[in-house]
């Protein structure tokens, strides 16, 4: 079983600004979004318990506390106080709680079906802001700095969109392109003017090596395993002003037949390197087979070559393991031609 898909059940007592306190200690990554802050991965969470000294029970609304004292209210709360104003009078006494006890931030899921709150959330006196939406989950989270006298240091949500594109490399020397469509999806569709490479982008919790294995495989139909991360690209502006991180990666076909996916790509093929180099010039491959392996249109594989070439260097796939947590995919650096 994958140490991030386990739930530790281990649950312990401690004793948390002078009152007993029941923790929780988990690895699932499939809860990660119910505390935003990313640094939930630290796999602590703390459930708000009342207790019978009075100090606790002025806080009426069941949250969970989060790394950097976040409380959160899920939508599970809201769920389960039908009454508007009942919630709202609830979260006065929790937000003075959590201001008491020096919580930094609050955060609310809410669900789409209570979205009429968003509006009394957003003015005074509770002042949330907006902090992102969960599509999967059907919620609107806000999210509001309790410390007044500090600066508010929650990050932005999504600042990235991250895509990777597959240099599919057999041992022929040909890499494996494609053309998508262009216009809209009918009849009258045309096939882009360029050979590019298959590619999009990750999946919410996919690695590089899941989402382009995957990207090649639903555009070409030709199955691959990863080899490492040749080069990226970090570009902004893109839509909604988000930025991108585009990754290509070395792939090796295990095999050569092509099956498009007639909806996304209306053509593919295996392209030798040289003939790339001779009539084609998309900007990215290019700058791949010059910088990774030496190659232009005045420097081309010899054509006596029968092995495949190698890049000049290559980011390959390792590990970092953190006490406690499942192990970091980490991509570094080593050479791989004297």
């Amino acid at each position: 079983m994958h140490v991030n898909r386990l739930r530790i059940a281990l649950t312990t007592s401690f004793i948390a600004q002078g009152r007993i306190v029941r923790c929780s200690s988990f690895m699932h990554q499939q809860n990660l979004h119910l505390i935003p802050l990313n640094s939930l991965r630290r796999g602590i969470l703390v459930k708000h318990a009342h207790s019978h000294d009075g100090s606790v029970d002025r806080c009426l609304l069941d949250f969970n506390t989060g790394p950097y004292t976040a409380a959160e209210v899920s939508s599970s709360t809201l769920e389960q106080c039908t009454d508007d104003d009942e919630f709202l009078n609830k979260l006065k006494q929790s937000i003075n709680f959590w201001k008491d006890k020096e919580y930094t931030s609050a955060w609310i899921n809410v669900p789409v079906s209570r979205a009429r709150l968003i509006e009394s959330l957003s003015d005074e006196p509770f002042g949330f802001d907006l902090h992102h939406t969960n599509a999967t989950q059907q919620t609107i989270i806000m999210k509001k700095w309790l410390n007044e006298n500090k600066e508010d240091l929650i990050p932005p949500f999504a600042t990235h969109q991250v895509g990777c594109a597959g240099f599919t490399l057999n041992d022929n020397n040909e890499l494996l392109l494609i053309k998508e469509w262009t216009g809209p999806l009918s009849a009258s569709r045309t096939p882009s003017k360029q050979w590019k490479l298959p590619g999009g982008l990750l999946d919410a919790g996919e690695s590089f090596e899941e989402a382009v294995i995957r990207e090649v495989h639903e555009e070409t139909g030709v199955p691959c395993d990863f080899e490492g991360i040749l080069s990226f690209w970090h570009r902004h502006g893109l839509k909604w002003g988000k930025s991108d991180l585009y990754y290509v990666c070395l792939l090796k076909p295990r095999s050569l037949q092509i099956e498009v996916c007639p909806v996304e790509i209306s053509d593919a093929c295996w392209m030798h390197v040289n003939d790339f180099l001779e009539k084609e010039d998309h900007p990215l491959i290019t700058h791949v087979l010059k910088r990774a392996y030496l190659l232009d249109k005045n420097n081309t594989v010899d054509n006596d070559c029968a092995v495949r070439i190698q890049p000049q260097s290559i980011m390959a796939t390792g590990s970092v393991q953190w006490p406690g947590r499942s192990p970091y995919p980490t991509y570094t650096s080593h050479v791989t031609k004297e």
